[in-house]
C-alpha cells in the first residue's frame, strides 16, 4: 500500500465514481481502476460496490476511511516540517471553525498572517458540531480549531481570541419605542437561526432555555448568511454576535441590546505538540493579535 494508492482511494470515494475521480486526478480511469483492484487485492477485500455509473464504500472501505485520511495527513506534515526548514514561509494549515467564527475572528488572522507569509496556504473546513472541531485537532486532522464556551484541556492547548457580545437583530420597525429587548420578547417576533448544532443555534437555545422558553424556531437555515436578509425581508429576528449585527444594521435592520447581557467567549484550540513551523507562527500571531481575555 502506498500514498498514490491512497490518494486514489480517497479521490473515488469523494466522488462516487471512477470516471468522476479519474477526472478529478486526470489520469486515464483504466490506470485507476487497476490501482484500486491491486489494493483492494492486497487488503483482502473489496473497497466499494458497483452499482451501475457509481459506486459506494464497502464496510472494508468505511474502515480505511479514516485511517487513510489520517496517512495522508501525516505526509502532508512531514513535507510540510522538511519544506519550512528549507523553503521560507512555506507551508499549510487546516483549520476547522463554524461558519459564525471563520467570519469573526479566523478571517482576521489568516488576512494578517497572509501579508506576512504568502506562500503559506490555509484550508477551511466548516464542522458540524463542536465535538468534531475537538476530534479533528486531537487527531491531527486539523492543525488548529475555533470554539466557543470552555476550552478543553487534556492533549489540547488554547488560546482566547475574543468575547462576542450578543444582540437582538430585528426587522424594520420592529418593536418601535424600545431600547432593550429580552429573549423571550422575541419569540412572538418568529426566530431565525441556523441548524442544530451549529454555534449560532447552540447560543440562542441556552438563551431560550434560560428564559424559560421552547426552543421553537420560525425559520430554520441552513446558509448562515441568510440570516440577515431573512430579517430585513420581515421573516422573523435573530441573535447574533454585535460585529454581524453592525453590518445589519447597515443595511436597515432594528439592533437592539439585550436586556441580560450576553456574550460568548472564542477559543483557538491546537494540539499539545506537533505544530509545524508555519503553525507555530499562526498561534504567535493570534495571540499578539487578541492578547489576553477581559478579567471580571
Amino acid at each position: 500500500m502506498d500514498r498514490r494508492q491512497l490518494e486514489y482511494f480517497l479521490a473515488v470515494a469523494e466522488c462516487g465514481s471512477f470516471t468522476r475521480a479519474a477526472a478529478a486526478l486526470t489520469i486515464a480511469q483504466p490506470s485507476l481502476s487497476h490501482a484500486m483492484g491491486l489494493l483492494e487485492r492486497e487488503l483482502g477485500s473489496p473497497l466499494f460496490e458497483r452499482l451501475g455509473r457509481g459506486v459506494r464504500l464497502t464496510a472494508a472501505g468505511q474502515a480505511l476511511l479514516l485511517p487513510a485520511r489520517r496517512t495522508l495527513r501525516s505526509f502532508q506534515v512531514a513535507a510540510t516540517a522538511v519544506r519550512s526548514v528549507t523553503d521560507v514561509g512555506f507551508g499549510r494549515l487546516t483549520i476547522i471553525a463554524n461558519t459564525l467564527w471563520a467570519i469573526e475572528p479566523l478571517v482576521q488572522i489568516i488576512g494578517e498572517y497572509r501579508k506576512a507569509h504568502p506562500a503559506v496556504q490555509f484550508s477551511v473546513g466548516d464542522p458540524a458540531r463542536r465535538s468534531q472541531v475537538l476530534d479533528q485537532v486531537r487527531s491531527g486532522d486539523a492543525d488548529f480549531g475555533l470554539i466557543d464556551g470552555t476550552p478543553p484541556a487534556g492533549v489540547l492547548e488554547s488560546q482566547w481570541l475574543v468575547e462576542h457580545r450578543l444582540v437582538a437583530v430585528l426587522p424594520p420597525g420592529a418593536l418601535p419605542g424600545r431600547t432593550t429587548v429580552s429573549v423571550a420578547g422575541l419569540v412572538p417576533l418568529g426566530l431565525i437561526c441556523t441548524l442544530r448544532g451549529t454555534a449560532l443555534r447552540e447560543l440562542l437555545d441556552t438563551e431560550l432555555q434560560v428564559a424559560g422558553e421552547p426552543s421553537e424556531i420560525a425559520v430554520e437555515t441552513a446558509h448562515l448568511a441568510s440570516v440577515i436578509p431573512l430579517v430585513l425581508a420581515g421573516a422573523g429576528a435573530a441573535l447574533l454576535p454585535e460585529g454581524l449585527a453592525e453590518d445589519a444594521a447597515r443595511r436597515g435592520a432594528r439592533v437592539l441590546p439585550l436586556r441580560r447581557p450576553t456574550t460568548a467567549a472564542v477559543h483557538l484550540i491546537w494540539r499539545t505538540r506537533g505544530l509545524s513551523s508555519p503553525g507555530e507562527q499562526f498561534r504567535a500571531l493570534a495571540g499578539t493579535m487578541f492578547g489576553d481575555p477581559p478579567q471580571p
